[in-house]
């Protein structure tokens, strides 16, 4: 073989060695940048969070303050508002999993997509909430979206619950407000096509609502029909536009 011939071979090979290489590196690079922004961002993750996981209140619980006429359960909320970005709402946080960020809301579903908490593009977006939903979470079903990452930030974790030994152990998680905290008491877990419009409606009717879903879900426990729900929503890919969904009741966090 001439050196020519052995040369225009590994031309080939080189480049894709190269682009394996990029590929990999790119892929490295929106983890730290994530896994940087958590870590930045953890010095106003909410006490009652930490409470709530820890099934009983602190002494003190919660810390409130009082401004003008609004009531402040969670300070450190208002804080990332004034300091980082005024869309976000809360934050969430579910035990034994990576799930633990704060989230937004704004008019349009695809700005925080590839958008990080500051505004800045981001492969691995922002959790964020539909646009349609009340952000005081007054709907019947508030919705809160995020990306499925292969290293299980963001809503990665949410398939750990696929597994049916972990949604039984895992019951719930809880969302902080400025003004309020909930718990999240989950129960059922499905993979559902993009286009669900009773899952994806703020406002369904209930007993069609609840009746789909437990015939779908693939995991189940009887949940509160009178109360409101939250869905968790990631992309699957078991299948040409596949979504998990975790669903849960929720419920005002009492001190």
């Amino acid at each position: 073989m001439s050196k020519t011939t052995r040369l225009l071979t590994l031309i080939p090979l080189i480049a894709a060695i190269c682009l394996s290489g990029y590929n990999l590196w790119s892929i490295s690079d929106r983890y730290v940048q994530e896994a940087q922004i958590k870590d930045d961002l953890s010095k106003y993750r909410p006490a009652t969070l930490t409470a709530a996981a820890a099934s009983k209140p602190p002494e003190g619980f919660p810390t409130k303050k009082i401004e003008e006429t609004e009531e402040i359960v969670n300070i450190q909320i208002k804080d990332l508002q004034n300091d980082v970005n005024n869309d976000i709402v809360g934050w969430m946080d579910i035990p034994d999993t990576r799930i633990d960020y704060p989230f937004v809301i704004t008019d349009d579903n695809n700005y925080y997509l590839r958008r990080d908490l500051y505004g800045k593009q981001a492969a691995a977006g922002s959790l964020f909430m539909d646009y349609r939903c009340d952000k005081d979470f007054n709907n019947f079903n508030t919705i809160i979206y995020g990306h499925n990452m292969k290293n299980g930030s963001m809503f990665g974790d949410l398939k750990l619950f696929a597994d049916e030994w972990f949604f039984e152990s895992n019951t719930r998680g809880t969302v902080a407000l400025r003004d309020k905290t909930y718990t999240a008491e989950f129960f059922a877990y499905m993979v559902i096509r993009a286009d669900d419009n009773l899952i994806f409606d703020t406002s369904a009717e209930r007993g069609e609502f609840f009746a789909h879903i437990k015939k779908n879900a693939r995991h189940y426990r009887e949940p509160d029909m009178d109360g409101r729900v939250l869905t968790l929503s990631t992309c699957s890919y078991e299948f040409n536009d596949a979504r998990i969904v975790l669903l849960a009741n929720l419920t005002i966090l009492k001190p």
